[in-house]
């Protein structure tokens, strides 16, 4: 067993930073949104192909069928593996069996020898504050910030409590990915986390996320998770719980565990990522794409029915489409999100709803506009789902809800409002600047920055000067302004959901608006505060 990146250093040769460090640092929706800074590069594979249903923890995929493979599956050498980015950024574990949270390492490194003890086995946790987890109690209490677990490894040994480990059998088919997530609690992260590699070896790689004290994951976590693997995903507890005799061939129906098709718990090729992965490129929006198609068994017939795009974009630049709107009003969805709770709250959501439902535009090419404008609460994976596929412009307050923009059809609009005083935090345009990595995307990412010192209220956690003062600002609920709305719409309408006429506004600085007291211009530069 080789512990090591390729060049044989047990230490990573970088870890998971890039030059985003600089002028990207996320802000966590967890924790009462106390403030953590830190670049999430924490990418997954994302599966290329259609999927079939398949069975979760989270019963997303229920119908419980596997996924049928048209070609024999082809397992990779080791010189693939070690030439793959997960390689680059996570450690190698070779020729090691899981057991009871640990690994058993066969590398004769790791034996004594005839003048003193082997190597010292290793130990994995954590890092770069990676391994966050809420612990809630039975009664309802909670832990934020408890650390995920630790992995330790030891020698094999000749008195191995199971077969499976006195005489193992390494699989070269199955390449478990031992991956710690970082927020897995905060939807926002993790869909950020999940941008795609290129594996050439891809439909090898089993996801087994770590959690704390072998705990579940969130169920969101496995919905997203399980649409980028053909095996089954579990968790490192479940993955590395030891099977009784004559065991590993019993098997839950519907996406099975290994490549194999059975339990395994040795590998020629293991992989374990404790902070993420450096990437160099974002496609996000191609991964929640893929995520729509996975779970579009799921979604409501009117969501079956939309077109592939958008409805803002004119039916003569749809593909495969030269016919026009023949001067008919073309009616936009505008779905405002509704947070749950307290906090970032629009309190005038009913006057923006009304106004919002009477707005016509006719555009400088002369195409008629109206809007069919509501508001919806987003309570989980399919629910965001069903929204950002229903509408052409989604309309919500920073946070992670925003992340369901991700979801939406091509040529849709995110508008972005934000409270009063959060142009301060550096994350502030963390969304616009990833969807801005990501070259492929064609969600256009707009920001209404509150500069109204009177257009607040203070989040409860505020008004009773509780929690940490940094979190306040982002927190707060506020009033819009309909012209800033207004302002916004005609802009989404005259650029047409055309991503290029988009980044030609991006590069003017005419993406994002701050909403004074009295004027509405445009950002800018986007680093520009409302001060400036």
């Amino acid at each position: 067993m080789v512990v090591a990146r390729v060049g044989g250093s047990l230490r990573p040769v970088f870890l998971c930073t890039s030059a985003l460090v600089a002028t990207v640092c996320l802000t966590v929706y967890i924790m009462q949104n106390s403030g953590v800074c830190s670049l999430h590069t924490a990418a997954l594979f994302r599966a290329q192909r259609p999927l079939g249903g398949v069975a979760t923890p989270a019963g997303l995929l229920a119908d419980g069928a596997a996924q049928q493979r048209s070609s024999p599956r082809t397992c990779p050498s080791t010189q693939e593996v070690q030439a793959s980015a997960w390689a680059q950024s996570c450690y190698l574990v070779t020729k090691v069996c899981v057991d009871r949270g640990m690994l058993v390492l066969y590398d004769d490194r790791y034996q004594p020898g005839a003048r003193g003890g082997g190597k010292e086995p290793p130990t994995y946790s954590a890092e770069e504050n990676y391994g966050q987890y809420i612990y809630v109690y039975r009664n309802g209490g909670i832990k934020y910030g408890y650390p995920l677990d630790t992995i330790r490894s030891r020698a094999a040994s000749i008195n191995e409590g199971a077969d499976y480990l006195q005489s193992p059998v390494f699989s070269n088919c199955t390449v478990p990915i031992v991956w710690y997530p970082f927020w897995m609690t905060n939807f926002g992260h993790f869909l950020r986390g999940k941008a795609a590699l290129d594996t050439p070896w891809a439909d090898n790689i089993k996801l087994v996320p770590m959690t704390a004290e072998g705990l579940a994951l969130p169920g969101f976590n496995y919905d997203l998770l399980q649409t980028m693997s053909s095996f089954r995903v579990e968790t490192w507890a479940d993955f590395t719980s030891r099977l009784p005799p004559g065991s590993a061939s019993f098997v839950q129906p519907g996406t099975p565990p290994s490549a194999e098709g059975d339990h395994q718990r040795c590998f020629q090729n293991m992989f374990v990522c404790t902070h993420g992965l450096t990437i160099t490129r974002w496609p996000l929006h191609g991964f929640g794409r893929h995520v729509v198609q996975a779970y579009r068994h799921m979604l409501p017939p009117e969501v079956q029915a939309l077109g592939a795009v958008s409805s803002i974009v004119p039916p003569q630049a749809r593909p495969g489409s030269s016919s026009t709107d023949g001067g008919v009003a073309t009616v936009l969805n505008v779905v405002f999100q509704k947070r749950a709770g307290d906090t970032r709250q629009l309190l005038n959501s009913g006057e923006l709803l009304q106004r919002c439902n009477q707005w016509r535009y006719r555009t400088a090419a002369g195409r008629q506009l109206g809007a069919k404008c509501w508001e919806v609460e987003i309570t989980d994976l399919v629910s965001g789902m069903t929204a950002a596929q229903l509408a052409d412009v989604f309309v919500g307050v920073h946070g992670a809800n925003l992340a369901n923009g991700w979801l939406m059809r091509p040529g849709s609009s995110m508008l972005e409002v934000q409270p009063y005083g959060f142009d301060a935090h550096v994350p502030h345009l963390q969304d616009p600047l990833f969807n801005a990595e990501d070259k492929d995307s064609q969600v256009l990412w707009w920001v209404l920055m509150g500069c109204d010192p009177a257009a607040w209220r203070p989040s409860p956690m505020e008004a009773a000067a509780r929690g940490e003062e940094s979190n306040w600002a982002k927190n707060r609920n506020m009033v819009l302004r309909w012209e800033a709305l207004e302002m916004a719409l005609q802009q989404v309408a005259e650029t047409g959901g055309d991503m290029q006429r988009y980044w030609q506004l991006w590069d003017k600085g005419e993406w994002w608006w701050h909403v004074g007291p009295k004027n509405i211009t445009f950002g800018g530069h986007y680093r520009s505060k409302c001060s400036q």
